[in-house]
């Protein structure tokens, strides 16, 4: 043989469970030295992965100013310091908190529940006695009163959410029907309710619906409920597709939304439409003056 010829080394075939003598290394097995190796290279390549991706994320993240978290914030004015006298509507109940249960599942600590009558539709005497009392007097008087002609009569809500992206937590849809009232007629309807000079700017669009009781004993007439959304300054009725989808803007670091709802006992929703229209043409100018103007909120 050629002494510069290399030598051929034959491998050694390792039984399995025998481990190879000092030295000897098993075909297609790696030496523990060599194992550990590649678990280091590994694990640096993934960590490097991450550390990049974290750092470009942040980088992304303070670029562009997204805000993944909302920050708070508070309404111009309490939402009681709405009048108790909106045109010719009349408040006649007491601002009262709720019961804690009820409260939690609201899911908000800031709202307002009002009844409030059309003084246009009372006689003389139940005016005047209504419009010299106290609101606590006027409770009174009214119960006293007897069953008012429900076009003169209406439910208003004011509840208010900040500081969260989730979606809203209770609407008429799903809290009629968990009392017992069924869904008759929905529709959207475009309602100009907006203290605005520009006849574009005063349109909103409101959810309303008729709801037929469901449980005989009570003989209820049909409720008639409209409600509405004013999300970051906007105006919305969809609870998703406007409201969450607004909330999960990125671009935008502050968030709220407050839910305008009112009730009738009138039998039609044309009826309903009517009087609703009318209690907002008086209410909105308060409502807005103590929701957030969003236009210095986001400077």
């Amino acid at each position: 043989m050629n002494s510069d010829t290399p030598p051929v080394v034959t491998p050694v075939a390792v039984p399995p469970g025998v481990v190879p003598p000092s030295g000897v290394t098993a075909p297609g097995i790696a030496s523990a030295s060599q194992r550990r190796g590649r678990s280091t290279l590994a694990y640096v390549i993934v960590a490097a992965a991450l550390v990049l991706a974290a750092v470009t994320l942040n980088t992304t993240v303070l670029s562009m100013r997204l805000s993944f978290q909302k920050l708070p914030v508070p309404p111009a004015h309490p939402l009681k310091m709405i009048s108790a006298e909106l045109g010719p509507w009349l408040q006649v109940s007491v601002d009262r908190a709720l019961n804690p249960d009820f409260e939690h599942e609201l899911g908000a600590s800031q709202y307002l529940f009002r009844n409030y009558v059309d003084t246009r539709l009372l006689s003389a005497k139940d005016r005047d006695a209504l419009e010299n009392a106290t609101i606590e007097q006027r409770e009174k008087i009214q119960a006293n009163m007897g069953p008012m002609n429900p076009r003169a009569t209406i439910r208003f809500a004011l509840t208010y959410y900040t500081g969260s992206v989730d979606t809203v937590p209770h609407v008429p849809d799903r809290c009629y029907a968990a009392d017992g009232f069924k869904p008759d007629t929905w529709q959207v309807v475009n309602w100009a309710i907006l203290p605005r000079k520009d006849e574009a700017d005063r349109h909103v669009d409101v959810r309303l619906i008729q709801f037929v009781d469901q449980i005989d004993s009570r003989h209820a007439r049909p409720r008639q409920v409209s409600y509405f959304f004013q999300v970051n300054g906007a105006y919305e009725n969809d609870p998703i597709f406007g409201v969450r989808k607004r909330l999960q803007n990125l671009f935008e670091r502050k968030a709220y939304f407050a839910k305008i709802e009112l009730v009738t006992d009138l039998p039609t929703t044309d009826e309903a439409q009517d009087v609703m229209k009318d209690f907002l043409k008086n209410a909105m100018p308060e409502i807005e003056r103590v929701l957030p103007d969003w236009s210095k909120v986001n400077k």
